[in-house]
């Protein structure tokens, strides 16, 4: 479980730096992510589908 709960903070922290914002409650998220997941696959999944949000609605000049 810490290995999916890290796995998961770093593409938090990767999605972080792309985007220049700070999820101020990174260490949550990541929990509540990893909770429901089996493997590091399935993180990256979730956190792919996140990064694609931030980059659709992201508005310009944020």
């Amino acid at each position: 479980m810490d290995e999916i709960v890290e796995q998961a903070k770093a593409q938090l922290m990767m999605i972080e730096q792309i985007y220049d914002l700070k999820i101020i409650n990174r260490d949550d998220v990541a929990g509540l992510i990893a909770s429901n997941m089996d493997n590091n696959r399935q993180v990256l999944t979730i956190c792919s589908s996140l990064n694609s949000w931030i980059l659709i609605n992201k508005k310009k000049g944020m």
